[in-house]
């Protein structure tokens, strides 16, 4: 079995990478929880979605791909 299928890539690229969903999955958590206890909907809250993504999506295309595996 080759190598490459086992190694993980630990650039930082790839490590914001795989950190959307997890953070995305939460984000929707909290949405939810908040409102729950606030005079708000979740349609009123759904950019906030929008604005975490953003900010991870700029954040992962400033990251360095030194090191990146191909």
């Amino acid at each position: 079995m080759p190598d490459a299928v086992t190694t993980r890539c630990g650039c930082p690229y790839c490590k914001i990478r795989g950190l959307v969903g997890p953070i995305m999955i939460i984000t929707v958590g909290i949405l939810f929880l908040f409102v729950q206890y606030s005079r708000y909907s979740i349609f009123d809250l759904w950019p906030i979605l929008l604005i975490v993504l953003g900010v991870l999506l700029v954040a992962q295309a400033l990251a360095p791909k030194q090191g990146h595996i191909g």
